[in-house]
């Protein structure tokens, strides 16, 4: 179907209309996207230049507004609350420029209009945590802690990643760490375990074990890997007794433990089942370097699903000392320490031996069981010791010792499994 004109004047009013709208929204169809190139340049003159394209765009507003307000260089908060005042007049649902104006209220010293544009902020999105946290920080500045521990509450409990700057910035005003964990922090694992790495971080194991008590109060699953910072730490500042509980503690928190180790053992995972290695009363290795292979095996093993093996690659009369397990004996009692060890071609006349090592007031004392190289199936290895008095933290480490022998560069591979220390009143039987 044909549809004609009736007269050539209506046709040219028609042309004349088209080429108008057409124009119009070439026109505004290019002023946005000037305004949105010079926003994305990110330059106080970019955002300048949006602005006065698109005035009746509240972003662009916002954005100058931020510009003004967080120049380290050539700040200029008039101007930012001018603009940011205007972003909120055309976009009263802006959380963003509320709280910007509001720190902006605030760096001036007007508290009264920074604490209600902070509440008009919170009105408009009840749910955010920089809302919150924005808030809390100034209710702190004010002295008010009750209501800023209220507001990081909130605020960590929208992003726990903000516990332990939280925290932190808490412990200024109100040392009694008790307190904080009631009133600052919500009680969870998400919460609790940055506190804790942060604390164990600056050497503060007087909150740092405070926070660990709660973490037990919760009765939940807690890797073993997120409690070694505070052992380590614990150790470090030679408090082996309340390293030793913790680590105890942290075992019973695990989702998979490894089978129990024979009773009064020094020696965690002895049968290397848990396939864990890293701090703590744990075992700690390096799996390369470049003389050495350290591995689980689930291969070959004495026992269990697993063994520990190392690969040596011949390059070197290598004095080898890369796997230890941390122990606190008690000074003056019998031990015995045990090994089921197993070699394949493992050359030269220095093989793998275990190493007891303990630091006590009248000199530190090693002792070393026999070695084992060559070819040879499962051998048991045993050493009876006495902790020295005052020896209460030490190790035990697989050993090799750089031979004498010409031609020594060790080469092969050694199993280790099973490996306990306890007292000799109770001595596992040879599974």
């Amino acid at each position: 179907m044909k549809f004609t004109l009736p007269t050539p004047r209506i046709r040219v009013v028609l042309l004349l209309l088209s080429g108008s709208l057409a124009a119009f929204l070439s026109f505004f169809g290019l002023r946005n996207a000037l305004a949105a190139y010079y926003r994305g340049l990110d330059t106080r003159v970019g955002y300048e230049r949006a602005a006065n394209l698109e005035p009746a765009n509240s972003r662009n507003w916002f954005l100058l507004g931020r510009s003004y307000l967080y120049d380290f260089e050539q700040p200029d908060p008039a101007l930012a609350m001018q603009a940011l005042q205007r972003a909120i007049r055309l976009d009263r649902y802006s959380s963003e420029a509320l709280l910007d104006l509001a720190n902006a209220y605030d760096g001036e010293g007007d508290s009264s209009r920074a604490r209600e544009t902070f509440l008009a902020a919170q009105s408009v999105y009840p749910l955010s945590a920089e809302v919150c946290w924005s808030y809390g920080n100034f209710l702190l500045r004010q002295g008010q802690q009750d209501a800023a521990f209220r507001q990081f509450h909130k605020a960590v409990e929208l992003d726990p990643k903000r516990a332990a700057e939280a925290f932190s910035r808490a412990l200024r005003a109100q040392p009694d760490g008790n307190i904080l964990l009631d009133q600052a922090v919500p009680a969870s694992v998400e919460v609790y375990l940055p506190i804790l790495h942060s604390l164990t971080a600056v050497g503060d194991l007087e909150n740092a074990n405070l926070v660990w008590k709660r973490l037990l109060a919760l009765h939940q699953t807690v890797p073993i890997r997120d409690v070694v910072s505070l052992i380590d730490e614990d150790i470090h500042q030679r408090h082996v007794a309340e390293a030793v509980r913790a680590w105890s503690e942290a075992v019973s928190l695990m989702q998979n433990p490894p089978p129990p180790d024979p009773q009064g053992s020094l020696l965690w995972d002895g049968g290397f089942e848990s396939g864990y290695a890293g701090g703590g009363f744990s075992w700690r290795f390096t799996a390369v370097t470049k003389d050495a292979q350290v591995a689980f095996d689930q291969s070959e093993k004495h026992s269990g699903a697993q063994s520990l093996r190392i690969l040596f690659n011949g390059h070197e009369n290598l004095d080898f000392e890369d796997v230890c397990h941390s122990i606190a004996p008690e000074p003056g009692q019998r031990y015995l320490l045990t090994a089921w060890v197993k070699t394949q071609s493992l050359t030269s006349s220095e093989g793998v031996r275990l190493q007891l090592f303990v630091f006590a007031p009248d000199g530190n004392q090693t002792v070393t069981t026999e070695e084992v190289h060559g070819t040879q199936p499962w051998k048991q290895i045993q050493l009876p010791w006495t902790a020295p008095p005052g020896a209460g933290y030490g190790s035990v480490c697989v050993k090799r010792k750089m031979s004498d022998q010409p031609e020594a560069n060790i080469q092969g591979a050694a199993w280790i499994d099973d490996v306990w220390l306890v007292p000799v009143n109770e001595v596992p039987p040879n599974p």
